[in-house]
Formats: C-alpha cells, structure tokens, sequence
C-alpha cells in the first residue's frame, strides 16, 4: 500500500473547533486508497499419505510471496519421491530454506523427511514471518491429529524442529547459523569444526526471477552451505517469463563463481498450471516447466567451470530460445 501523502497544516492559530472543521475539509476519503487483498491459502497434499497440508500466504507481497509457487511444489514432491526410493536426502540433516514465502518445502522436511532442523526464512517483513510460523504451527496441529499418519509422525523430532526467521539474501549468515546451536551437527572427517555449524541442505524454490539478486542468492547458498561432499543446495525454478529463461539460467554462472558444482536433476511438465499472470504471452509449454538443479562443492581434482556451461549444452535453452525470437518477431 501507498504511502498517504503528508499534509502540512497552515491553520494552528484558530481555535480548536475550527481546527476539526479544517481536517475533515482536507482529510482523504474513506476509499481514497484500494484496500489491501485478504489473506488466501492453499492446500497441498503429501505424496506419501495423501494428507492435505493447508498453507497461509500474505494478501499481497511486492517480493511476490503472495503465492504458492509450482516450484515450491515440485520441489517439496521430488524431496518426498526421493525417499520413497530410498534416497534420504533429508532425513537426519539440517535444512534452511531462502525466499520460503508460504514454506512448503521446509515444512515437509522437517514434518515428514525427519530433519533434524529446519529454518525457513524470507524477508524480514513481520507479515510474511509471521505467516511462516502460522503455516509450521497448524501444520505440526495437523499432523498430530491426523488419523493413520504414525509413520509421519515418527519422523517428525518434534516442537521446534521447524523454525522461520527474517534473512536477506547476501546479509551476514551469523543470524541462521545460530540456530544450530545445540543440535549436535558435529563435523565429520571432511569437515572443519567451524563447518560444523552450517547446513547439509539449502533450498531455493522459485526464486531467480529476481536477476539482480543473483550473486547475493549465490552468496548465501556459499556461506550457508557445509563443505562436505553430502551437501547440497537444490534450486528448483521455473520461468515463467519465457522469454528471459538465459537471465533465469544465469544464476548458476554466479553458483559457479563461487566455488559451487552446478548438476542437472530433472525437468517436469505440469498438466495443469495454474494461470499467474493472465495475459503473459509466453509460451506455455516453458512456462509449464519446473526445472530443477542440485549445487555442491566440488570434490578434489574437480573445476566448477567445466560444469556449467554443461557441455552438452543447457537443457531447455533452445526452447527458450525460439519463444525469445518469436516474442522479438511480434514486439
């Protein structure tokens, strides 16, 4: 909402009576201002038991948290597939996610992926934290009262295993790295004692949209993220400006700038997308896409460089590509 314009007052010698008077007189009107949307939610069901989690968002966001993201679903349903196939990335870690907005993925981790501690965080604004830990509060109510859902909760650790907090990408990581305080996340033999203190998993869910945030994003990921081989960043986005798909992808220029292995996991098609943006020309079957990535440190001998580019080229880019030329044809 708007800033209301400051209005100097050029009355103060008249009496008290005819101050009122002159303040109704220059005082906006009641819908001088459009009202600010409510509050939504949206519901999102786990894969593995089908139980539905009921998520809150903001009415409105400027850093567009207002909204569940199909790369915060995508990615909370691979975390999920992943272990179903025996694959546990999250079980027994400690996860922070940046630019969590409604928090799905970091929810799912720590209430069903047994992580032993979970930070969402996003800008420090009181309504979008506070939203974070409404969603962790009814989520943990919702799982303990969830009928047939013992396995779940015998991977859930318990009150305080998931946490929100107010973090700006590239801000000093001292903040986040506190909360680990006291969880045991003792150092293996790849891992100084002061790595100790960082997090076995990083997540980012759809956020490279935001071009110039890009080297602090990647910055983040490096000062949070242990230097052990297990460790990983997943970044999972999807462009929904076709168009400016080469901008989305150039974040992983700066993840490789700062020392992070860049690896491909998977492109997904949804059926059906929702609409975001009603009259976005883009194409659809880009901007139906969730593409996801994984980002580690590499191992001795390795040089991120030659990760990223991919020799084999980037997958999708070419799509992109042609939607690019097709939106430049039609300017």
């Amino acid at each position: 909402m708007a800033d209301q314009p400051v209005r100097e007052d050029h009355h103060s010698n008249v009496d008290s009576d005819d101050s009122d008077t002159f303040d109704d007189l220059f005082a906006d009107p009641p819908d001088y201002y459009p009202p600010s949307p409510p509050p939504t939610t949206e519901k999102h069901a786990l894969g593995r038991s089908g139980v539905q989690l009921t998520l809150h968002l903001v009415g409105h966001s400027v850093l567009e948290a207002h909204r569940l993201w199909n790369g915060s679903r995508v990615m909370a349903d691979y975390l999920e597939e992943e272990q179903e196939q025996g694959r546990d990335l999250i079980r027994g870690k400690t996860v922070v996610e940046l630019g969590a907005g409604a928090a799905l993925p970091g929810i799912v981790c720590g209430l069903v992926l047994g992580a032993r501690k979970v930070v969402v965080t996003d800008y420090p604004d009181p309504d979008l934290v506070d939203t974070m830990r409404k969603n962790i509060e009814e989520a943990e109510a919702g799982l303990a009262s969830t009928a047939g859902s013992a396995a779940l909760q015998a991977a859930y650790a318990g009150p305080g295993t998931v946490v929100a907090d107010g973090y700006i990408w590239g801000g000093d990581p001292l903040p986040l790295l506190k909360h680990l305080e006291g969880t045991e996340n003792t150092p293996d033999e790849t891992a100084s004692a002061s790595e100790a203190q960082k997090y076995d998993v990083v997540l980012l869910a759809d956020l490279l949209f935001r071009h110039a945030e890009h080297s602090k994003l990647a910055y983040s990921v490096a000062q949070t993220l242990k230097k052990t081989p297990e460790s990983r960043s997943y970044v999972f986005f999807t462009s929904y400006r076709p168009w400016l798909r080469h901008k989305d992808l150039a974040f992983f220029a700066d993840a490789c700038a700062a020392g992070l292995v860049v690896e491909h996991l998977l492109e997904k098609r949804l059926e059906k997308p929702p609409l975001f943006f009603e009259n976005d020309p883009g194409d659809v079957s880009v901007r139906s896409t969730v593409s996801g990535y994984s980002l580690r440190w590499p191992v001795e001998g390795e040089d991120p460089a030659s990760f990223w580019p991919p020799p084999g080229g980037i997958v999708g880019e070419s799509d992109a590509a042609v939607t690019q030329e097709g939106a430049t044809a039609t300017a």
